[in-house]
Protein backbone atom coordinates (compact mmCIF):
# COMPACT_ATOMS: atom_id res chain seq x y z
CA UNK A 1 0.00 0.00 0.00
CA UNK A 2 0.74 3.17 -1.00
CA UNK A 3 0.89 6.22 1.81
CA UNK A 4 -2.42 8.07 0.73
CA UNK A 5 -3.93 4.14 0.85
CA UNK A 6 -2.45 3.55 3.84
CA UNK A 7 -3.94 6.41 5.26
CA UNK A 8 -7.24 6.15 3.82
CA UNK A 9 -7.30 2.63 5.48
CA UNK A 10 -6.76 3.95 8.75
CA UNK A 11 -9.27 6.41 8.80
CA UNK A 12 -11.74 4.47 7.90
CA UNK A 13 -11.21 1.30 10.41
CA UNK A 14 -9.83 3.72 13.29
CA UNK A 15 -11.71 7.34 12.73
CA UNK A 16 -14.13 7.46 10.07
CA UNK A 17 -16.37 10.14 10.02
CA UNK A 18 -19.36 7.94 10.47
CA UNK A 19 -17.93 7.37 13.46
CA UNK A 20 -18.63 10.78 14.78
CA UNK A 21 -14.99 11.51 13.63
CA UNK A 22 -14.30 15.08 12.12
CA UNK A 23 -11.17 14.54 10.12
CA UNK A 24 -8.03 16.38 8.26
CA UNK A 25 -5.68 14.79 6.61
CA UNK A 26 -2.49 15.49 4.19
CA UNK A 27 -1.54 14.37 1.18
CA UNK A 28 2.06 15.56 -0.10
CA UNK A 29 2.32 15.40 -3.29
CA UNK A 30 5.55 13.16 -3.33
CA UNK A 31 3.35 10.92 -2.10
CA UNK A 32 0.59 10.94 -4.72
CA UNK A 33 3.81 10.41 -7.07
CA UNK A 34 4.04 14.05 -8.59
CA UNK A 35 7.01 14.78 -7.41
CA UNK A 36 10.80 14.82 -8.39
CA UNK A 37 12.48 14.05 -12.50
CA UNK A 38 11.38 11.77 -15.29
CA UNK A 39 11.27 8.35 -14.30
CA UNK A 40 14.51 6.69 -16.06
CA UNK A 41 13.44 3.20 -16.01
CA UNK A 42 10.32 1.24 -17.17
CA UNK A 43 9.57 -0.03 -12.89
CA UNK A 44 10.04 3.59 -11.98
CA UNK A 45 7.61 4.99 -14.50
CA UNK A 46 5.37 1.72 -14.25
CA UNK A 47 5.63 2.75 -10.09
CA UNK A 48 4.77 6.54 -10.62
CA UNK A 49 1.88 5.59 -12.79
CA UNK A 50 0.46 3.50 -9.94
CA UNK A 51 0.93 5.68 -7.21
CA UNK A 52 -1.40 8.44 -8.82
CA UNK A 53 -4.04 6.09 -10.30
CA UNK A 54 -3.99 4.95 -6.95
CA UNK A 55 -4.26 8.47 -5.03
CA UNK A 56 -6.49 10.03 -6.91
CA UNK A 57 -8.88 6.55 -6.01
CA UNK A 58 -7.82 7.54 -2.25
CA UNK A 59 -9.00 10.90 -2.88
CA UNK A 60 -12.56 10.29 -3.86
CA UNK A 61 -12.99 7.56 -1.38
CA UNK A 62 -11.99 10.36 1.47
CA UNK A 63 -14.69 12.83 -0.11
CA UNK A 64 -17.27 10.31 0.02
CA UNK A 65 -16.24 9.79 3.55
CA UNK A 66 -16.34 13.00 4.10
CA UNK A 67 -12.80 13.75 4.95
CA UNK A 68 -10.87 16.77 4.26
CA UNK A 69 -8.00 16.45 2.38
CA UNK A 70 -4.83 18.83 2.31
CA UNK A 71 -5.98 23.30 2.14
CA UNK A 72 -5.47 25.99 5.07
CA UNK A 73 -5.50 23.83 8.39
CA UNK A 74 -5.85 27.22 10.62
CA UNK A 75 -9.38 27.47 8.52
CA UNK A 76 -10.11 24.09 8.78
CA UNK A 77 -9.26 23.75 12.46
CA UNK A 78 -11.51 27.62 12.84
CA UNK A 79 -14.62 26.29 10.49
CA UNK A 80 -14.62 23.32 12.72
CA UNK A 81 -14.47 24.90 15.86
CA UNK A 82 -11.97 22.69 17.07
CA UNK A 83 -8.36 23.42 18.71
CA UNK A 84 -5.29 23.95 16.52
CA UNK A 85 -3.03 21.26 16.51
CA UNK A 86 0.18 22.59 14.94
CA UNK A 87 2.20 20.64 12.76
CA UNK A 88 2.39 19.36 8.82
CA UNK A 89 0.23 15.98 10.96
CA UNK A 90 -0.69 13.26 8.36
CA UNK A 91 -3.95 12.86 10.33
CA UNK A 92 -5.54 14.83 12.77
CA UNK A 93 -9.02 13.74 14.09
CA UNK A 94 -11.51 15.03 16.51
CA UNK A 95 -14.78 12.91 18.35
CA UNK A 96 -16.37 15.53 20.11
CA UNK A 97 -18.50 13.24 21.83
CA UNK A 98 -15.68 11.36 23.55
CA UNK A 99 -13.25 14.88 23.73
CA UNK A 100 -10.65 12.42 21.94
CA UNK A 101 -7.81 13.90 19.59
CA UNK A 102 -6.15 11.38 17.61
CA UNK A 103 -3.18 12.04 15.85
CA UNK A 104 -1.48 9.88 13.28
CA UNK A 105 1.98 9.76 11.58
CA UNK A 106 1.54 7.01 8.73
CA UNK A 107 4.49 5.30 6.51
CA UNK A 108 3.88 3.30 3.75
CA UNK A 109 5.64 1.64 0.64
CA UNK A 110 8.28 4.22 -0.93
CA UNK A 111 11.13 3.69 -2.50
CA UNK A 112 12.81 5.26 -0.20
CA UNK A 113 14.47 3.42 3.08
CA UNK A 114 12.05 2.16 5.20
CA UNK A 115 14.28 2.76 8.09
CA UNK A 116 14.88 6.94 7.45
CA UNK A 117 11.25 7.19 6.60
CA UNK A 118 10.66 5.64 10.14
CA UNK A 119 12.60 7.47 11.94
CA UNK A 120 10.88 10.95 10.24
CA UNK A 121 7.92 9.57 11.31
CA UNK A 122 8.68 8.66 14.84
CA UNK A 123 10.64 12.18 15.07
CA UNK A 124 6.83 13.73 14.23
CA UNK A 125 5.12 11.98 16.22
CA UNK A 126 7.40 12.51 18.80
CA UNK A 127 7.37 16.69 18.42
CA UNK A 128 3.10 15.79 18.24
CA UNK A 129 3.71 14.20 21.53
CA UNK A 130 5.91 17.50 23.01
CA UNK A 131 3.15 19.86 22.51
CA UNK A 132 1.00 21.74 25.65
CA UNK A 133 -2.32 19.64 26.52
CA UNK A 134 -5.52 20.71 24.87
CA UNK A 135 -7.78 22.02 26.94
CA UNK A 136 -10.55 19.32 27.74
CA UNK A 137 -9.64 17.19 25.22
CA UNK A 138 -7.50 13.69 25.48
CA UNK A 139 -4.86 12.92 23.19
CA UNK A 140 -3.85 9.45 21.38
CA UNK A 141 -1.12 9.41 18.79
CA UNK A 142 -0.37 7.02 16.68
CA UNK A 143 2.25 5.86 14.11
CA UNK A 144 0.74 3.64 11.60
CA UNK A 145 2.86 1.44 9.24
CA UNK A 146 2.78 -0.84 6.60
CA UNK A 147 5.11 -3.39 5.11
CA UNK A 148 6.73 -5.91 7.42
CA UNK A 149 10.98 -4.38 7.24
CA UNK A 150 9.44 -0.92 8.46
CA UNK A 151 6.91 -2.75 11.17
CA UNK A 152 10.32 -5.23 12.12
CA UNK A 153 11.88 -1.99 13.09
CA UNK A 154 9.03 0.10 14.41
CA UNK A 155 8.07 -3.04 16.83
CA UNK A 156 11.74 -2.41 18.50
CA UNK A 157 10.83 1.54 19.70
CA UNK A 158 9.53 0.27 22.48
CA UNK A 159 10.72 3.20 23.96
CA UNK A 160 7.53 5.16 22.47
CA UNK A 161 5.38 3.99 24.59
CA UNK A 162 6.76 5.82 27.82
CA UNK A 163 5.30 8.83 25.76
CA UNK A 164 2.06 7.71 25.37
CA UNK A 165 2.21 6.39 21.61
CA UNK A 166 0.45 3.65 20.51
CA UNK A 167 2.30 1.93 17.10
CA UNK A 168 0.01 -0.40 14.45
CA UNK A 169 0.96 -2.47 11.26
CA UNK A 170 -1.74 -1.71 8.37
CA UNK A 171 -2.52 -4.50 6.53
CA UNK A 172 -4.93 -5.64 3.43
CA UNK A 173 -7.36 -7.01 5.65
CA UNK A 174 -8.24 -5.05 9.32
CA UNK A 175 -8.54 -8.79 11.13
CA UNK A 176 -4.94 -9.06 10.24
CA UNK A 177 -3.34 -6.42 11.35
CA UNK A 178 -1.78 -5.77 14.65
CA UNK A 179 -1.29 -3.40 17.22
CA UNK A 180 2.93 -3.59 17.70
CA UNK A 181 2.61 -1.44 20.79
CA UNK A 182 -0.13 0.69 22.46
CA UNK A 183 1.39 3.62 24.24
CA UNK A 184 -1.96 5.27 24.55
CA UNK A 185 -3.93 3.41 26.90
CA UNK A 186 -6.85 4.96 25.52
CA UNK A 187 -9.43 4.54 22.96
CA UNK A 188 -9.73 3.01 19.64
CA UNK A 189 -11.31 -0.27 18.75
CA UNK A 190 -8.64 -2.70 18.86
CA UNK A 191 -10.65 -5.39 17.28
Amino acid sequence: MFQPRVKLEFVRRYCSPGDGWTVFVDIDASEEGRTGGDRTNLQAQERQRAMQQDAAEVREAFANLGVTVGGNRAAWFNANALPYIDGDRDIVAFHRQNKLCLIAEVEGISSGQPEQKLYKAIGQIVMAASMPPLNGWQIALVLAVHGEQIADHLVRATALKGLGISAISIVEKKEKEKWLFDGAGIWLEKG
